[in-house]
């Protein structure tokens, strides 16, 4: 019992960190994202210690499972961060025999397959981090993860809150409208609410759009038909109030002016939408969007639609997949983009890449082949052992949607405290497909 009420506190303590995570500034400094990454891991490893000692023999629990279907990625990073000889690293790696070689240093050192390690390093420990915070949230009752994801989605309505509130201060670019932000010139009018970047904030938004939408879905569902729904007052005042929550979500994306998170969220719920009640509902959302767009406006409509895809994306992108042969088995590194693509960059070479605005793309030159085995691999172990619970499956789905579609134009996975979200909602509804099956 008392190693029981340890992973309890612990989960209790790293549940707190996830609601305070986007209000650091949204966690994206390393003086913010690096410790709680680190809070994160020795969390979970110690919630693991404490669960293996309370439930030895029992059935694999769910944080189990998904710790073995995730083995790949963190042998993937050792791999790339395990040194050969240069004769083996130019035949599996040129780009990274290049990177460590030329001009020869004449030393006779092996080098890793990663063209810069402390940047794979990093990259562990922020997976690692989450790895560890999903084990962590195991700890929380189950009886109370459905009230709880209510609390997650009530962090998220004070972001926007927040948002919103600092656009119309005199200083929208500085952090609560009161402390300046030192930022490179461009960048120095992108903050919005307690995020660096307005993409940052919206991809808060559109998560937190889909969840509810999800959760809405979900009652509906339990209710059969609409008639049932309408004879109960307090299920009905629930959806709307979660309709509502997601459509002041949706413009809060669209009114920080973030073309990819505003699409992110209306394309998730018109996922969702389509896939419980069939495709002719899709005018619902669509038209919900559109009256989204009219109330943001003029300035976000205006930003929303000065997008030069082909400039701003497809030419960068069509650059980038130069680097595929010259990294093709492991790739450059994960977390190495930005070390990896200035050699070779040749569209805008005034301008530094960090991330590739795209997590496929930026995913396939860091991971290579082996990236896209892994990722199968750890999907198809994830799908086999662990289930979402009845009322979690549909706002579960949604949210991994809106950050599937945001990844295609941004990189959302990469902002620890929008991560961290996404982390704290799974968790939160995934259940063990044993348990699934023995309670239909």
């Amino acid at each position: 019992m008392r190693l029981d009420g340890v992973s309890r506190a612990i989960a209790w303590c790293a549940f707190a960190s996830v609601c305070l995570a986007p209000f650091l500034f949204g966690a994206v400094e390393r003086s913010v994202w690096i410790p709680l990454c680190q809070l994160w891991l020795g969390a979970g490893l110690a919630s693991s210690l404490c669960s293996r000692r309370t439930a030895a023999g029992s059935a694999i629990s769910a944080g189990t499972a998904v710790s073995r279907a995730l083995l790949p990625v963190h042998a993937l990073f050792l791999v790339q961060l395990i040194p050969l000889p240069a004769a083996v690293l130019h035949a599996v790696s040129p780009g990274s025999f290049a990177a460590h070689f030329l001009p020869d240093p004449g030393d006779g050192r092996f080098r890793p397959l990663s063209v810069s390690p402390s940047a794979t390093i990093e990259a562990w420990l922020y997976f690692a981090g989450l790895h560890g915070l999903f084990l962590a949230l195991q700890g929380l009752p189950s009886h109370r993860r459905r009230a709880l994801a209510y609390v997650v989605l009530g962090v998220i309505v004070c972001v926007a809150g927040e948002g919103l509130w600092q656009s119309r201060t005199v200083h929208p670019a500085w952090l609560y409208g009161r402390i300046p932000i030192e930022a490179p010139k461009g960048l120095d009018e992108a903050t919005f609410g307690p995020y660096y970047n307005r993409n940052h904030f919206a991809t808060a938004m559109a998560l937190g759009a889909a969840w509810a939408c999800g959760l809405a879905v979900a009652l509906v569902r339990e209710r059969g038909s609409l008639a049932r729904l309408l004879a109960n007052a307090s299920v009905l005042a629930e959806v709307v109030i979660l309709g509502g929550a997601s459509l002041l979500l949706t413009l809060s994306a669209a009114a920080s002016g973030s073309r990819s998170g505003a699409g992110a969220a209306i394309a998730a719920i018109a996922f969702v939408m389509a896939r419980t009640f069939g495709g002719r509902r899709l005018l619902l959302p669509l038209g919900a969007g559109i009256a989204i767009l009219a109330l943001t406006g003029a300035s976000a409509i205006d930003r929303l639609m000065r997008l030069d895809i082909m400039t701003s994306r497809w030419a960068p992108w069509a650059d980038m997949t130069r680097l595929w042969p010259f990294f093709p088995v492991f790739g450059s590194g994960i977390g190495a983009f930005a070390e990896t693509y200035w050699p070779y960059q040749l569209n805008a070479s005034y301008e530094f890449w960090q991330h590739a605005h795209n997590e496929y793309l930026e995913w396939t030159i860091e991971a290579g082949v082996a990236g896209l085995l892994v990722a199968w691999l750890t999907g198809r172990g994830i799908r086999r052992c662990v289930a979402f619970t009845d009322w979690a499956r549909d706002a579960s789905i949604a949210a991994l949607a809106a950050f599937g579609l945001q990844a295609l134009l941004d990189f959302p996975f990469r902002i620890p405290a929008n991560a961290a979200l996404l982390v704290c909602v799974i968790a939160l509804g995934i259940a063990d497909r044993s348990s699934r099956d023995s309670n239909p």
